[in-house]
């Protein structure tokens, strides 16, 4: 069984007290912003957000936002100035020094631009499901589609998408992604991160994440040092997970914030 992360906090207190640095590195929806039925209407709580501000206020704290989101998109949700953000699963990612757009997936964006418009002719007649368009990857969110639809949803889907070079499909929490062929994802993306925030040997760095998709994340960072953690964000835990702790719910992921702020005199 899984500990609580609020049962890590000491450890992980110690660790950056030790070393002078924390790292953060978070997911945006269902871990900072509760998982709404429209992306649009996403927003992170203003309790996690002011334990965020409360906690990035100490000395040695480090934080980047890791995101299946567009980058622009994901930067004015986050709306937390300073740091370094990963859009699209970490496909472009910007921050203090860093500015970089995958090339492959960059040039996949015409394949894209095709399947978007096929997708959003085809789905047309299943209520509540819609493209999103970000860019470098599409999303077809499916929340608000009737439950008895979603194997005909699959099936158009795949049906526009499979025939398409370059592009394959994946899926999250109520959502079908279009995503470039690349050997790009949130695991490489927080390596990528960490080989320019640079910090020292044994520092604590935890990556905080919801989705089967952060599942590559954690196992990245447990590869990368005995000192690099996932926490899940579930409130059913799964039978298998790379993280090792976890939250119930996003609120929570503000509580632990909180938790390490006071830990150290924050």
């Amino acid at each position: 069984m899984l500990p609580h992360a609020l049962e890590r906090v000491p450890g992980w207190a110690n660790a950056w007290r030790r070393t002078g640095r924390l790292v953060l590195l978070l997911d945006f929806d269902g871990t900072l912003a509760p998982i709404v039925d429209r992306p649009e209407l996403a927003a992170m709580p203003e309790p996690t957000r002011r334990a965020l501000e409360r906690l990035m206020a100490r000395p040695g704290v480090e934080v980047a936002v890791v995101s299946g989101r567009g980058l622009a998109d994901v930067r004015e949700r986050a709306a937390i100035p300073g740091i370094a953000y990963a859009g699209n699963h970490g496909m472009e990612i910007h921050g203090p020094g860093i500015d970089r757009i995958h090339p492959e997936a960059a040039a996949a964006r015409p394949v894209l631009e095709r399947a978007a418009r096929a997708l959003e002719d085809a789905i047309t007649p299943i209520p509540g499901a819609f493209v999103e368009d970000k860019a470098l990857t599409l999303s077809v969110h499916f929340r608000l589609a009737p439950r008895d639809r979603l194997d005909e949803l699959h099936a158009i889907v795949r049906r526009v998408v499979d025939p398409l070079d370059g592009v394959h499909l994946t899926e999250g929490k109520q959502v079908i992604e279009v995503r470039p062929n690349v050997d790009w994802n949130k695991g490489k993306a927080v390596l990528f991160l960490l080989d320019q925030m640079r910090p020292p040997a044994e520092a604590p760095i935890l990556y905080f994440g919801d989705d089967r998709t952060d599942e590559d994340a954690f196992r990245a960072l447990a590869d990368f040092s005995a000192s690099a953690e996932g926490v899940l964000v579930a409130d059913d835990l799964p039978e298998h997970t790379a993280a090792t702790s976890y939250v119930h719910a996003p609120a929570e992921v503000g509580e632990v914030f909180a938790s390490l702020a006071d830990a150290n005199g924050g």
